[in-house]
């Protein structure tokens, strides 16, 4: 069993492909059913924005309509689907086969789309 506490960075970095991209939301040594301590939040709902300006889309492509821009080192609450007893923690992936993660909105019609990638957010 791992701790949470304690653990170097590039442990998290292990959730990135070699291009940096995040298939998945989980952090590796997080469960899905993990919850932060007094926090409502799920395993892999905190990110940090990386990039200086990161726009949020629509849908999960480079096509999708502008919804939002956050800024370097905002911190986005992404959306953790309920499926069965898991939690559902693959990325949607666009036409060229890259990955978008989900971002929280006010409300469900207000979901919109970052890209995946190491580049842009980072595990916080």
């Amino acid at each position: 069993m791992l701790l949470v506490t304690g653990l170097p960075i590039a442990v998290q970095a292990q959730i990135a492909d070699s291009q940096g991209n995040y298939y998945s939301n989980l952090v590796p040594f997080q469960t899905p059913t993990f919850s932060l301590s007094n926090s409502k939040l799920q395993a892999g709902s905190l990110w940090r924005v990386e990039a200086e300006a990161l726009n949020c889309r629509r849908s999960p492509s480079l096509q999708g309509s502008i919804m939002r821009t956050y800024l370097k080192d905002a911190v986005l609450e992404v959306e953790v689907y309920r499926g069965g007893s898991d939690e559902v923690l693959v990325n949607p992936l666009d036409e060229n086969r890259h990955p978008w993660m989900p971002v929280r909105g006010m409300s469900f019609s207000d979901v919109c789309f970052v890209r995946a990638n190491s580049r842009f957010i980072q595990p916080k």
